[in-house]
């Protein structure tokens, strides 16, 4: 069996290879680099297995690189060895003197990640750049997120003679050109720390109801957020369950429905108070504010208008496994919400009744005061080919 060399390249200089990679590569017969030849043809000229071969990659073997396609796809064809190499990354972090230990390192070339989500919830993140994400197009994403005042350093030409390193904010690079293959090191002394809970005495307060934070709590743990969840909070309010959802998603994205003007504008005020930016406000009524919109992994609804059959249909024809969590105060809203779960496709339905009592000092006494009690119901979506064609289309309860 022939040995294939899998080879960090370094950021881009040949100096920076180590010497077994340099003794290496002078004694192999074949060398094929990345940065010469598409993933597609690299795949081809592997499959002709003829002599000892080397693979060049980008960087480091071992982050965000080709390395592990190849471990899976010729681990049968050849031995294997891959030798590490100087990261952008690690260069970077140290021409501008900071460590990156403790900070967030992601790759946005040719991937998709939320970089509103990293910046707000991270204090240090680094990022590589890459094809539609170049450093001008991240910059505009941050300051159309509220973020334009963040530091920024950005790398371009690392390790080569004319290498590049500036400094400014977001706002400052909005328009500027870089080299698609850069390095950026984004800055936000405003981080927020996801794992603090919000009381409601954080909340910016006006005659919009608000869910109250003991059920707040509660409902939200039902959705079983994981921290890269798209998730839909119709019927936002003040905004204090998208900003806790979107904590809890802090790498992902919530999309804050809401009919009221000046609700929106209270959500917006709760946004930039908490520095919880990876929300979008969606002014208009559910399910028809929901098109164009990606398909949520969960969703809360918190008011519906009486829509909540159509926003279920809506809500399943954009992820038939949706998590889904509603609440109710009147019994008429319960049960048109589990009328709707068991007519549109939620399975696995849960009712529960929450009567929560805060004590209230009079004079030396503590009495307890009830609050309304408060009925969630949670479930999880199934396949809308279970149903018939009339409910899956319509959502409208006869």
């Amino acid at each position: 069996m022939e040995k294939l060399f899998i080879i960090g390249f370094g950021p881009g200089d040949e100096s920076w290879l180590s010497d077994k990679s340099k003794n290496t590569l002078k004694s192999t017969k074949r060398i094929l680099n990345t940065r010469d030849i598409s993933l597609k043809s690299l795949m081809k000229e592997l499959r002709e297995v003829t002599v000892e071969t080397a693979v060049l990659v980008s960087g480091d073997s071992g982050f965000f690189s080709v390395t592990s396609t190849l471990i899976k796809d010729f681990s049968d064809l050849y031995e294997i060895e891959v030798f590490p190499g100087i990261g952008s990354i690690p260069y970077f972090s140290a021409k501008i003197k900071i460590p990156y230990d403790d900070a967030e390192l992601i790759s946005l070339h040719g991937r998709s990640e939320n970089i509103v989500s990293k910046v707000v919830y991270n204090k240090k993140v680094f990022a590589l750049t890459g094809g539609v994400n170049r450093v001008s197009e991240i910059c505009r994403t941050l300051c159309r997120n509220e973020l334009g005042n963040v530091s920024v350093q950005v790398g371009e030409r690392l390790s080569y003679s004319n290498e590049k390193i500036v400094q400014g904010r977001a706002v400052d690079f909005e328009y500027e050109d870089f080299e698609s293959l850069s390095v950026m090191y984004i800055e936000n002394q405003e981080a927020v720390n996801p794992h603090t809970p919000l009381y409601d005495s954080d909340f910016i307060r006006s005659s919009t109801p608000m869910t109250k934070e003991e059920v707040r709590w509660i409902a939200i743990q039902k959705l079983g957020i994981c921290p890269s969840d798209i998730i839909f909070d119709i019927g936002a309010g003040t905004g204090s369950v998208s900003l806790e959802m979107a904590r809890k998603a802090y790498n992902g994205f919530v999309y804050a429905i809401e009919t009221n003007e000046d609700a929106c504008a209270l959500v917006r005020e709760n946004m930039n108070k908490h520095g919880t930016f990876n929300i979008e406000i969606v002014h208009g009524k559910a399910p028809g504010s929901l098109e164009g919109l990606p398909a949520p992994d969960c969703a809360f609804i918190g008011g519906s208008s009486g829509n909540v059959g159509a926003i279920l249909v809506k809500l399943l024809s954009l992820n038939s496994n949706v998590r889904v969590t509603a609440t109710a105060i009147t019994l008429q809203a319960l049960h048109q919400i589990t009328d709707s779960f068991e007519r549109y496709g939620i399975s696995e339905t849960e009712i529960i009744c929450v009567n929560i009592a805060k004590a209230k000092k009079v004079r030396a006494y503590d009495m307890m005061m009830a609050q309304n009690p408060v009925y969630i119901v949670s479930g999880f979506g199934r396949s809308d080919d279970s149903l018939p064609e009339s409910k899956r289309e319509s959502g409208v309860l006869t």
